[in-house]
């Protein structure tokens, strides 16, 4: 990546990075939201639980200390229910300490009702499923290795809750009836299930959540680049249309011109005007020739030389077109690399060029540089700037600041170095102007009808 300029470089990455927690933003309000209505569900089971065993069992517990965990833990809720009804902009840190009342809170319901031996203790797992799908692996080991401290307590620290305990009929004690009873196999096999669930849920739900969330990338990356090449594609279209309807007109007043000429050869300032149309037409007509000709990707020359030589080539003949604009060039220092370019990269980077000199017609500044893999120009103007939100969108939408722009040009010549394997990024600059960097490998990559 490029090292100059680097306190403003950062500034599309922030635009970017915008887009990244508005989409997360959105995530997170689902998953609270899931979140909330699963814990309503689990609270309404424990709630109708607590009240059979205290209707129906007639079981001896602290029932006024676990309704006021329960009502700790009903406030919770609702203070969840008002921030998203507000829309309060969460944060995955949020969302995680939310899991960690659900385990903290469970496991202290757990302890005054007969601790591991409950069956509601499997539903520590809940969080860490919910961890491992939703948020990055630290959470989730976080999460695991606190469900997995609270289970392992609750093996040697709780209320006993004498009707889960023993079968006094068959004399086999599945659980200890008491916290200082030594463990049995029992207990210690359920430990290990719950270890063994709790660390393939963290690894490989959190692996899938990932592999999902990245193909989730890939697909809108599709649709995006699908949707571009679809207009450029549109474009390409009536460029070729266009110029085969040209090329009549441009032949008859070719020959109309010619004609001109020879009736009017007295007049040698007429005579000069017409001559002067002549090359314009023919330079009209030799153009159209070749786009039909680079229309074709088979029809591309590539050629192999120094960067330092086609750059420098790129810039005198820019200059010829643009003599009015000033241009400064710097170089990394030590050997430029060889580079692998074809006909149409020098156009793409005519255009930004030129998309850099109506903005800043005072002057520009290019810097150079390169490493085995990459080689990058940066294009800086002094213009007016583009907005960060306008940055991100150029290039891939028909936009435009000009008054006579059409948007294309850049969306163009992006598509060419995009092709090539390259990127186009945009830095609205602090203190006026934008930085253009383009960034482009040294070998293409390999294209069709090309070797």
């Amino acid at each position: 990546m490029p090292t100059a300029m680097p306190d403003t470089a950062p500034e599309p990455m922030r635009a970017g990075q915008r887009r990244i927690d508005a989409l997360n933003f959105n995530a997170l309000q689902q998953n609270l939201h899931r979140l909330l209505l699963i814990r309503t569900i689990v609270f309404s089971l424990q709630l109708v639980a607590l009240v059979y065993a205290w209707l129906m069992l007639k079981l001896v517990l602290d029932y006024a200390l676990i309704f006021s965990i329960f009502a700790t833990l009903a406030l919770v809720n609702g203070a969840l229910y008002w921030r998203l009804e507000h829309r309060q902009t969460p944060r995955a840190e949020e969302f995680f300490i939310h899991l960690l009342i659900d385990v903290l809170g469970l496991s202290l319901l757990l302890y005054f009702t007969g601790g591991a031996s409950n069956p509601f203790v499997s539903y520590l797992l809940v969080p860490v499923t919910i961890a491992a799908a939703t948020l990055t692996w630290r959470y989730t080991l976080g999460l695991s290795l606190c469900a997995l401290a609270c289970y392992s307590l609750l093996l040697f620290f709780y209320k006993p809750l004498p009707v889960l305990m023993p079968d006094e009929g068959s004399g086999v004690h599945l659980h200890t009836t008491s916290p200082l009873e030594p463990l049995n196999l029992h207990v210690i096999g359920m430990w290990f299930n719950f270890l063994v669930s709790a660390a393939l849920i963290s690894y490989f739900v959190l692996r899938m959540a990932s592999d999902n969330q990245r193909q989730e990338r890939r697909l809108r990356q599709y649709r995006e680049d699908t949707l571009r090449n679809e207009q450029i594609l549109a474009v390409a279209t009536m460029a070729a249309g266009t110029a085969h309807e040209l090329g009549t007109p441009l032949g008859s007043m070719a020959v109309l011109l010619k004609e001109l000429e020879h009736q009017h050869q007295q007049d040698e300032l007429l005579c000069q005007d017409l001559q002067l149309l002549q090359q314009q037409v023919a330079r009209c007509r030799t153009s159209l020739r070749s786009l039909a000709q680079k229309a074709d990707f088979k029809n591309l020359e590539t050629e192999r030389l120094s960067l330092r030589e086609f750059l420098l080539r790129l810039q005198n003949q820019w200059q010829l077109l643009r003599p009015e604009v000033s241009c400064t060039l710097h170089w990394q220092e030590g050997e430029a690399p060889r580079i692998q370019a074809d006909t149409t990269l020098q156009q793409a980077l005519v255009n930004m060029l030129n998309n850099a000199a109506d903005s800043s017609p005072d002057g520009l500044e290019l810097r150079v540089q390169w490493n085995a893999a990459h080689w990058t120009l940066l294009i800086r103007d002094f213009g007016p700037g583009i907005s960060r939100e306008l940055a991100a969108t150029l290039g891939s939408h028909f936009v435009t600041t000009k008054a006579q722009g059409m948007g294309v040009g850049l969306v163009l010549s992006q598509a060419t170095i995009n092709r090539l394997g390259g990127t186009v990024n945009l830095y609205p600059q602090d203190t006026g102007g934008t930085l253009t960097e383009i960034t482009l490998p040294t070998h293409l990559p390999p294209m069709p009808g090309r070797d």
